[in-house]
């Protein structure tokens, strides 16, 4: 059985409405362990035959037979299978990857050897067997001529395919190098089939056992100069065997990619920067970008708290203490919080907390809490004390209220003056800072904002002083509350008051605390308001003679908590109608709210959204269509960019992809190693792009100015990068492959 045979072998070629004759009528048959020379005219036919023979060109007529197996079904997979395991093919031109070096060449034929340590030993075995041991790690492009043929003879060597393909092996070295490299080409072939294309057959004469003329296509003559000896069983029926399957080709393919980018590091480098100006690009944008799109935002009733569950009466009438206790016992709650008005400040729409810095006051809008457990503090401790609180700020107020110690210790909270012992800072900015109390210190607050603050109250002040002659009176003096003057006394700190009180002619003085509120009653048809009056009368003997350090603003009377306390609360007991109870989870509350609505109560859990005024929502999705469309927008640019800068960087593998597939290499081989090549890339620009988002968001200076992004779009963002360097490298490693191994040989070039 022969091991390569060709009957009426005809090859033509069409170009530009021509048609040309490759070779015609050739009928050859050939065994192992034969030293083939064909000779010829130039244009004769010769290089035609060998690339038919290696599958780089496909027949139009007769038949080639493989151990006298058919071919002329065969589809591009068969032909690259066929050449990965019987074709090893010699150049003229050497067709070395440059870029590789001699170990990397020769170990290039070897990834059918998986184990890392006896693929490397073969390939030192081989360089060595070619003279080129002191070459290792020299790349391609710095070696001469005879060198790169050596590398190419051990590459050949390495795949130990029974048939060696030599197109003009010698044609361009000189008479001492081509004597050398016919010797060591005479050493090998002694078991496997040796066709030689060569232009000179005196330079093989002595080692050939076959000659074979073409001309014009057609073999001339074919004349066997001496019988080669037999080749034994084992080698008669040696061909490459190599696993086959997915995982096979994704290890090589891996291992390709992993070469392929240390062989060219200036453009791998640049498809690193390429890769990492392409993922900042969509980093910055989505950061900037995704903080206007508000259409997905949710739009709660209540600060949602998890567990949270607002309630009421359906006739508007205010809760009481015991009732609260009674429904949180039926209900399961955890704890309860009858009066829940400063938990829903944003809401509100009241004032921000102020501080002073640098003589001038600053505001920053905080959420009111209570006992919040913000873990490990940046600074201090938790409060326990009403008057101190512990602040949730993002890290960019880091610069202002310290890194080491504590650099603001007091700010005020609609007038109320409280002590920061201790700071924690976070790095999400889209979350709202905070300001946590002591329960009691939370309840005094929500006294402070309601009586002083609160959209549904307004106080007004009078003060009367009377002396022995007459009375004066003054009003719109501002009340603050203080912890500063002791519980049950008040400082009046008005101007008149003060002359009158030096002269020693006070007799007596008057402070009247008017409060007016809304008794919202539901039982009126009408459904209006009704305005009450509160008043509070205090008599000289609740006056302190201790001025409270807090900044004055005109006339002014500080009281002490206590006393506001008892205001707020009297007015809150007869007019506040909702509360709020704790459960164990946002679950737990809406099983609740059934509970208690079927009780006859308003429950509404504090995850329930409403529907935005339908102007606003309008804006809303306006202004999110054009973000997301600007967002898009630089996204697609960004993907053009790198699109047409890669297809300039890969077009450079366009001759190296065309040798590995003339070396048998399987064309999915190369694919995932082209693959592996630009993922490897993409590693730098994850790795920078994660270190980037890290300064950004951990710099204070830095954090204000970009929307701190999640994991879940930090996922959305490596995904967007791995399919556009999908789309990409697809894209380009289809031109790559759209040509023939002969067209891409002779058109392409590697580096």
């Amino acid at each position: 059985m022969a091991l390569l045979r060709l009957q009426d072998i005809g090859k033509i070629y069409v170009s530009e409405g021509s048609v040309a004759v490759g070779i015609r009528g050739v009928s050859l048959s050939f065994e192992r362990g034969e030293f083939v020379a064909v000779t010829g005219k130039s244009g004769s036919g010769k290089s035609t035959l060998l690339n038919v023979i290696s599958g780089m060109d496909s027949y139009e007529e007769g038949e080639l037979y493989i151990e006298d197996q058919v071919t002329s079904h065969y589809l591009q997979p068969d032909w690259e299978e066929y050449r990965e395991k019987y074709i090893s093919f010699i150049f003229q031109d050497y067709n070395i990857i440059e870029s590789f070096t001699v170990l990397e060449n020769v170990e290039l034929a070897l990834m059918h050897i998986e184990d890392k340590k006896e693929r490397r030993q073969r390939a030192l075995e081989l360089i060595d067997r070619v003279g080129l041991s002191s070459h290792l790690k020299h790349k391609g492009s710095r070696l001469s001529g005879g060198q790169k043929q050596r590398t190419v003879i051990a590459r050949a060597l390495a795949k130990d395919s029974p048939i060696i393909l030599a197109d003009e092996p010698t044609g361009n070295l000189d008479s001492k190098t081509s004597r050398e490299i016919i010797e060591l080409l005479r050493e090998v072939s002694r078991d496997k089939l040796l066709i030689v294309v060569t232009h000179n057959f005196e330079q093989v004469e002595h080692c050939a056992t076959r000659h074979i003329r073409v001309f014009d296509g057609a073999i001339e003559s074919d004349h066997v100069i001496s019988h080669s000896e037999a080749p034994s069983e084992a080698q008669a029926q040696s061909v490459l065997k190599s696993k086959k399957g997915l995982k096979a080709d994704l290890g090589r393919g891996l291992l390709l990619g992993r070469s392929i980018f240390t062989a060219k590091p200036r453009l791998s480098f640049f498809i690193c920067v390429l890769l990492l100006v392409g993922t900042l690009g969509i980093f910055v944008t989505t950061s900037f970008f995704t903080s206007d799109i508000t259409v997905f935002d949710k739009n709660y009733m209540f600060n949602h708290i998890d567990g949270r569950l607002v309630i009421a009466k359906q006739n508007g009438k205010p809760i009481t203490d015991a009732e609260l206790e009674e429904l949180a016992r039926q209900s399961g709650a955890e704890s309860v919080l009858h009066f829940d008005k400063l938990l829903d400040y944003a809401q509100s729409g009241g004032n921000a907390i102020a501080y002073r810095d640098d003589g001038l006051i600053r505001r920053i809008y905080a959420m009111p809490t209570y006992e919040k457990d913000y873990g490990h503090l940046s600074l201090g401790r938790y409060p326990e004390a009403p008057n101190e609180v512990v602040l949730y700020l993002p890290i960019s107020f880091q610069p202002r209220f310290g890194k080491s110690e504590i650099l603001i210790g007091s700010i005020s909270l609609n007038s109320l003056s409280l002590k920061v012992v201790g700071i924690k800072y976070y790095y999400d900015n889209n979350l709202s800072p905070e300001c946590s109390f002591t329960s009691e210190g939370f309840e005094n607050a929500t006294a402070a904002f309601y009586l002083l603050s609160s959209q549904d109250t307004s106080v007004a002040l009078d003060f009367t002083a009377v002396d022995g002659k007459g009375n004066f009176s003054t009003s719109n003096i501002n009340l603050v509350p203080s912890y500063e003057v002791q519980d049950g006394k008040i400082f009046v700190d008005v101007q008149s008051y003060r002359y009158y009180e030096n002269q020693e002619k006070i007799k007596d003085a008057l402070l009247t605390v008017k409060c007016f509120y809304y008794d919202r009653n539901y039982d009126y048809f009408d459904g209006k308001d009704t305005t009450l009056t509160f008043k509070k009368e205090f008599d000289r003997g609740v006056f302190t003679e201790t001025r409270p350090d807090v900044t004055k603003n005109g006339d002014t009377v500080f009281v002490s908590i206590s006393i506001v306390k008892e205001l707020a609360y009297e007015v809150l007991e007869m007019s506040y109608a909702q509360a709020t109870l704790f459960y164990e989870n946002d679950g737990k509350a809406r099983e609740a709210a059934e509970q208690l609505s079927a009780l006859g109560y308003v429950a509404v859990p504090s995850d329930t959204e409403y529907e935005p005024d339908a102007l606003d929502t309008i804006l809303d999705v306006l202004m999110s269509v054009v973000m997301i469309f600007l967002w898009g927008l630089t996204i697609v640019f960004i993907a053009f960019f790198i699109n047409l800068c890669s297809s300039r960087a890969l077009s450079a593998f366009k001759g190296d992809m065309a040798i590995m597939r003339s070396m048998g290499i399987s064309v999915r081989v190369i694919r995932i190693g082209m693959y592996a090549r630009m993922f490897i890339s993409l590693i730098p620009a994850f790795v920078l792009t994660a270190a980037a988002a890290i300064i950004i968001f951990t710099v204070p200076t830095l954090n204000p100015h970009f929307t701190y992004l999640y994991a879940w779009q930090y996922v959305a963002i490596a995904i967007g990068m791995v399919i556009l360097t999908l789309r990409v490298t697809r894209k380009q490693i289809r031109k790559l492959f759209n040509e023939s191994v002969k067209t891409a040989l002779r058109g392409g070039s590697a580096e």
